[in-house]
């Protein structure tokens, strides 16, 4: 990338962008993109952690630098930190099997689940004093809008990018969740993790159904604008279609390799991702409307920034995951 093209990021097009076209584009990154993506879902551990953060510190960043456009000031260092933390407190079997020694208790289904909410909601008590101390400090701009900017951040974008993390390590050790790892068979079985990687395959999977119903179901059958306001392309046809898509692949995927979910766990499922995956590329398009851009930046090209790519799984994850830990894995 040349330094003109530095000049115009991250919100500007590059040079390739601009002499070959969007579209080439959009497939030379998805080749690159979609092995990283599918290796680290695979490997799991600290290479998904380490993927995740990475994702999620650069969307957080977006999504300050588009909250500077309406006048606020959010301290970006505070807010990566606590996505860092935040994304660690969801390593299952790494941070509540510290957290457990630390203070002695005895893993039971219920300390080791009170663990995983106790540091999770620690990190964001801290993080919230620590935002309003640190504007005590600050001179520039309204202490009120920065702080809300900040702490609106590490919320929603770190917090619930870091659920993802804690769907893959959901079976990362045997308490509370072990006695679905039986429902494995072969090399599977061998990694008792296998389970949460494949929830997060899946997951991602209907999201990405979801979308491509809906766009071409759109463009044949749309008439009726869904919401003319925030995203003037979307209809009413292509929504329901995408929701039913999403909900019929996440079926099938879950009878395919799933074998903790019933039909009707999978189909719940597929509906969060299939009516909340499009809230949320709905909830960001607001804030890119209101902040006057089209793309959150032009981090991966031809497809816009990281909280473009993954505004879907920012309210669709935190769900699951709340669905599977308090329905699905307590009966």
């Amino acid at each position: 990338m040349s330094e003109s093209d530095l000049r115009g990021w991250p919100h500007g097009p590059t040079s390739f962008e601009r002499r070959h076209g969007n579209a080439l584009m959009r497939v030379v990154t998805a080749v690159i993109a979609i092995p990283i993506v599918l290796g680290s879902i695979w490997l799991g551990g600290w290479y998904f952690f380490v993927f995740v953060a990475a994702i999620s510190t650069g969307a957080l960043i977006e999504f300050y630098w588009l909250t500077e456009k309406r006048g606020a000031l959010p301290n970006k260092r505070l807010g990566v930190a606590a996505g860092l933390l935040l994304s660690f407190a969801f390593m299952h079997g790494v941070s509540d099997d510290l957290l457990l020694r630390v203070t002695g208790v005895a893993p039971t289904d219920l300390t080791v689940m009170l663990a995983r909410f106790t540091l999770m909601l620690g990190v964001l008590l801290i993080f919230a004093i620590a935002t309003m101390i640190d504007q005590m400090f600050r001179r520039e701009g309204s202490p009120l809008l920065n702080n809300v900017a900040t702490f609106a951040g590490i919320t929603y974008i770190a917090l619930f990018l870091s659920t993802v993390v804690g769907l893959r390590q959901l079976f990362a050790s045997e308490i509370p969740f072990g006695r679905y790892l039986q429902g494995l068979d072969g090399s599977l079985a061998e990694r008792s993790d296998a389970l949460g990687g494949l929830t997060v395959l899946a997951i991602m999977v209907t999201i990405w159904t979801c979308d491509s119903a809906a766009y071409y179901a759109g463009r044949a059958l749309g008439r009726h604008k869904l919401f003319e306001r925030i995203s003037p392309k979307k209809t009413w046809e292509g929504s329901v279609a995408g929701a039913l898509g999403a909900v019929a692949i996440m079926i099938g995927m879950g009878q395919w390799f799933l074998p903790y979910l019933t039909v009707a766990d999978a189909a719940v499922i597929g509906l969060i991702a299939g009516v909340f995956g499009q809230l949320g590329d709905l909830a960001e398009s607001h804030i890119k409307r209101d902040a006057g851009v089209k793309d959150s930046s032009h981090l991966i090209p031809g497809h816009g920034g990281l909280f473009d790519r993954f505004d879907s799984l920012l309210f669709v994850a935190p769900l699951v995951y709340l669905y599977l830990n308090f329905v699905v894995l307590t009966r």
